[in-house]
């Protein structure tokens, strides 16, 4: 199952595909076709955290996908010394939303929920979702393989989710200080957690459309994030192994 937030994030993987099929699940639309010879379903799941976890709820119910690649487009913390189109792998997912608000009347970010969102055989789960690390790292290594080459860089660590965009240096610089994120996006951490709670293998690869932090549309460049996050998944389907 590859996700998007957006149509135009993946339809370069839906030209790909073959015999497609349009169908309607939770009133979200999905097609689903063969890619490389794999059943590969897309679901597009309109922006945001509740749209997200509602579409993968809705989704899971009629049954569960061997592996759920998020995509599309996200913003690259300037620390991590990017460029646009670049594309990055998440080793855990941070919901900047649930929490305690801070004490410290110069902080914004709040400390950890004193209770879990999640329990798991591995422990409760608060705002921090960690994803599979040997997942991860395989496909870290098969982006590197193909892209870097060509001159593309690839990352890997942290991702956070917002609900409300970065739109000034200094509260990148503050995210950057607490979580050391590569990536910002508005629907991660919900598609980790609703993953985790189905027991269900998850990656999110992302490709920068813009900077986090003074927002600038004019310098976005959302075609070039399309693209590149569109061909990572694409080799990834066609070379990732699954275990089960």
């Amino acid at each position: 199952l590859v996700v998007s937030a957006v149509a135009d994030e993946t339809k370069d993987i839906v030209r790909a595909m073959t015999d497609v099929t349009p169908f309607t699940i939770g009133r979200r639309a999905l097609v689903r076709g063969l890619l490389s010879g794999k059943d590969t379903a897309l679901l597009v799941t309109g922006p945001g955290m509740v749209n997200t976890a509602q579409s993968l709820g809705a989704l899971f119910e009629h049954g569960l996908p061997s592996l759920v690649i998020q995509t599309g487009c996200a913003g690259i913390f300037r620390q991590a010394h990017g460029h646009l189109g670049d594309l990055a792998v998440a080793t855990c997912e941070n919901d900047l939303h649930s929490g305690i608000e801070p004490e410290e009347p110069s902080s914004v970010l709040p400390s950890p929920l004193p209770f879990p969102l999640l329990v798991t055989e591995k422990g409760p789960v608060t705002n921090r979702f960690e994803l599979d690390p040997e997942l991860a790292d395989q496909a870290f290594h098969l982006l590197r393989l193909e892209y870097e080459k060509n001159g593309m860089q690839v990352f890997k660590g942290p991702f956070v989710t917002v609900s409300t965009i970065t739109a000034t240096n200094h509260r990148a610089d503050q995210l950057h200080h607490a979580f050391e994120p590569v990536m910002e996006s508005m629907e991660g951490s919900a598609a980790a957690q609703v993953a985790l709670h189905y027991r269900v293998p998850f990656l999110e690869i992302r490709s920068a459309s813009n900077r986090v932090g003074k927002r600038d549309r004019s310098a976005w460049n959302l075609p070039l994030a399309f693209a590149n996050s569109s061909r990572a998944v694409i080799h990834l389907i066609e070379n990732l192994h699954v275990k089960g």
